[in-house]
């Protein structure tokens, strides 16, 4: 008799146990499945909620979390790193894009060399370099014959910035090099100008040169 009642027991209490081994609440001294930052357990597993992964969904990314999704960056601790060349929140902009145009320039001067007016420069994007920009006829030698470049300047435009650099280079690849800096002055809302302070040395002269121009 007592055989035949402790035979049920056994049997349930086998049965209980190949049931809970793989459940999240423990048996036999099996640890409970904890699920952190409202996760749930499933068939002993950690179903973790959006941005949160891990064993015990204890590791957040704010990048899942909040969506973010960067253009031309990666996402690190939910906020986008830039690709070179590129800004905004979601680096969706080319850094570059404020300085493309043609500019009517003012003045141009290059201490002793005369100064020049009147003309054009044209600002596009380098078809290689997605940080570069090209500037056509600064200190050209249609205008400053003898000691001006036949190519185009460099420059690298500078990230959530009104600012560009020219880079050292010889444009010509000779000996004469030009190095400089440009900005966009935004102060009158009726008109963009341009700004360049450039050094030109040919041999042993020297030429430290400034241009104003305005964006037609």
């Amino acid at each position: 008799m007592i055989r035949s009642l402790l035979l049920p027991v056994i049997l349930a209490i086998i049965s209980l146990g190949s049931v809970s081994c793989g459940e999240c609440v423990g048996a036999f001294g099996k640890e409970k499945v904890e699920c952190n930052n409202g996760g749930t357990c499933n068939d002993g597993e950690c179903d973790c909620l959006k941005g949160y992964s891990g064993v015990s969904c204890d590791s957040l990314d704010l990048c899942e979390l909040n969506d973010v999704v960067c253009v031309f960056g990666a996402c690190q601790d939910g906020l986008c790193e830039c690709q070179s060349g590129y800004e905004g929140e979601l680096c969706e902009t080319e850094s570059r894009m404020k300085f493309l145009g043609t500019y009517r320039v003012s003045t141009e001067g290059c201490d002793p060399l005369d100064t020049i007016a009147g003309r054009e420069i044209e600002i596009k994007r380098d078809p290689f370099e997605a940080s570069k920009i090209t500037i056509s006829d600064l200190f050209s030698y249609e205008n400053f014959p003898v000691n001006g470049f036949f190519s185009l300047v460099e420059a690298s435009a500078t990230p959530n910035s009104m600012n560009f650099n020219i880079f050292g280079q010889s444009p010509d690849d000779n000996s004469k090099t030009i190095s400089g800096s440009g900005m966009l002055d935004l102060s009158d809302t009726n008109e963009v100008r341009i700004l360049i302070d450039y050094t030109v040395i040919n041999g042993n002269k020297e030429y430290t040169c400034s241009l104003n121009g305005r964006l037609l």
